[in-house]
């Protein structure tokens, strides 16, 4: 096992703890500022400038400052589980760490420690096995995500992302911004036989595309799409087209696309 595979490990298991050590049966029991403060961190909501939290040690004692103009209470729910992950994770490494949206992202890229606090927050704010248990028998759509995130109380970004990477189907969520793919994250099954390439132009017959082309309409019903409309190859024989579900979000000037086989 590679060394940073057994780092993620370690912050998944580190994360799974809390909710055993601190008796935590439900998402809605998981306060993220009273666990902080059991553990030495005060967290505090401010302005901040050029991130969107902030760590700061002083021996056993520390601050959490999350941006205060965050829109969603979710994001700011996985930015302080972000911190925590790194207060937990990494005391011998720095006394100081300064967060940006992009951090919050990372996962294959990023320096391992931003991509570890990531994992240490997705396994707190959504443990593995209470997610599969809770969207056993779901029907796949942004639906169902939104119903999660609103139980999950974690963001609609990070409840899709935890979605996929858990799921055993084909089946991958695509943020796109500008009319350009901007990221997406996908299962196992997905990756092993397509791929859509960040900062792409998006397709005119993609039905993200066609939101863009007039300024959004909210939530679209799924409709059957050429799967090259979306992904550069296809190794899947007999299947020839996604299920696009898509959602513009105006707070964002974003689209969030939900692709599946039929």
């Amino acid at each position: 096992m590679k060394n940073s595979e057994y780092k993620i490990r370690v912050a998944q298991w580190e994360a799974a703890q809390f909710w055993e050590n601190y008796g935590i049966s439900s998402p809605k029991d998981l306060c993220l500022e009273d666990i902080a403060l059991a553990r030495g961190v005060l967290v505090k909501e401010g302005p901040l400038q050029g991130m969107d939290a902030r760590l700061i040690r002083k021996g056993n004692k520390g601050l959490i400052r999350v941006k205060d103009d965050i829109p969603e209470y979710g994001r700011k729910r996985f930015a302080i589980a972000h911190e925590l992950g790194h207060w937990e994770l990494h005391k011998d490494i720095s006394q100081l760490f300064t967060c940006t949206e992009k951090d919050f992202m990372a996962k294959y890229k990023g320096s391992i420690e931003e991509i570890e606090a990531n994992y240490f927050a997705v396994s707190l704010l959504m443990p593995e096995n209470h997610f599969k248990t809770r969207s056993q028998g779901l029907p796949m759509s942004l639906g169902t995500v939104k119903e999660l995130a609103d139980y999950f109380i974690t963001s609609l970004t990070a409840t899709a992302r935890r979605y996929t990477e858990l799921s055993e189907d084909y089946c991958a969520i695509v943020c796109s911004e500008g009319g350009q793919i901007k990221w997406f994250q996908a299962s196992d099954n997905f990756m092993s036989c397509f791929w859509i390439s960040p900062g792409r132009k998006l397709n005119k017959n993609t039905i993200a595309g066609e939101l863009f082309s007039h300024d959004g309409a909210c939530l679209t019903k799924p409709e059957k799409i050429d799967i090259l409309a979306w992904s550069e190859k296809n190794d899947c024989k007999g299947q020839n087209e996604f299920i696009e579900e898509s959602i513009y979000m105006p707070k964002y000037q974003q689209v969030f696309s939900l692709l599946y086989l039929p």
